[in-house]
């Protein structure tokens, strides 16, 4: 008897990986996202200690790619990893953060075999609480270059369209500068109200109130070159207008991370 052969890998993740433990949770929701079996994990952890990478050979299967080395920082790493997709389509995780019960890797690659690039809605949460619920059907309405769009996990694409474009590595809006390069190309964009992924919140750019006027000022200076110095404050006015709105719905909905995970 013929044994069969094995799907392609139509649909890649990276995950950016440096000494956080709770990525087993995060390859957890992607294994239970994939339910058409042929999604390939990216990961390239930063040189994490010997435990987090052991966590990381015993999570990997056939097909996976897994890199650790020294690198410069999570734009680095999310750059390796664009080297390393070789497939259809690609999105990202990131180590604390958890794909949802509500898109499945089916309905990426369906809405991605018609568009160049997919974004689901987004919740951020604390703890177990949902803080904050951002509608992906904004960035439908093509003003991402206004400040209206998602964080980066929620937002999937073409490989193509996606690997065209590279992460700066010199300043700290580069995601922001990363994803109006992207969509300045006119992508073909799908989106979906459902949501398909619950990130952390929290990081580097909310640990403090100086490094959150250092951020701002960064991405002034980020939108200023896409947009002009006029448009640049309406960007970050909208921008903060649009987290304050997450919250107001997330406190509508009162919902649970626990909640998002059930099928």
């Amino acid at each position: 008897m013929t044994a069969p052969v094995p799907l392609l890998k139509r649909l890649a993740i990276i995950m950016p990986s440096y000494n956080d433990a709770r990525i087993a949770d995060a390859i957890a929701s992607v294994r239970r996202f994939d339910d058409l079996g042929t999604v390939q994990l990216v990961i390239i952890d930063g040189g994490s200690r010997p435990e987090v990478v052991d966590i990381l050979r015993a999570a990997v299967q056939p097909g996976d790619i897994l890199v650790s080395e020294a690198d410069d920082g999570i734009f680095d790493a999310l750059n390796k990893g664009l080297d390393r997709v070789d497939t259809d389509f690609m999105g990202w995780l990131g180590s604390d953060d958890l794909f949802t019960s509500q898109v499945k890797a089916s309905d990426v690659v369906a809405a991605l075999d018609n568009h160049d690039v997919f974004v689901t809605g987004l919740a951020m949460f604390r703890d177990d609480d949902v803080r904050r619920v951002f509608d992906a059907r904004i960035v439908g309405l093509g003003l991402v270059h206004l400040g209206l769009h998602n964080p980066h996990y929620s937002t999937f694409g073409r490989a193509a369209t996606l690997k065209a474009q590279r992460f700066p590595l010199d300043h700290k809006g580069s995601d922001i500068e990363y994803f109006l390069n992207v969509f300045a190309a006119r992508p073909r964009v799908a989106t979906s109200a459902r949501i398909g992924v619950a990130m952390r919140e929290g990081g580097f750019s909310n640990a403090s109130h100086r490094r959150i006027v250092d951020i701002n000022r960064g991405l002034y200076a980020v939108y200023r070159n896409h947009v002009g110095p006029v448009r640049a404050v309406l960007a970050l006015t909208l921008k903060l207008g649009w987290k304050v709105s997450g919250r107001v719905t997330a406190r509508l909905r009162g919902r649970q991370v626990a909640d998002l995970m059930m099928g």
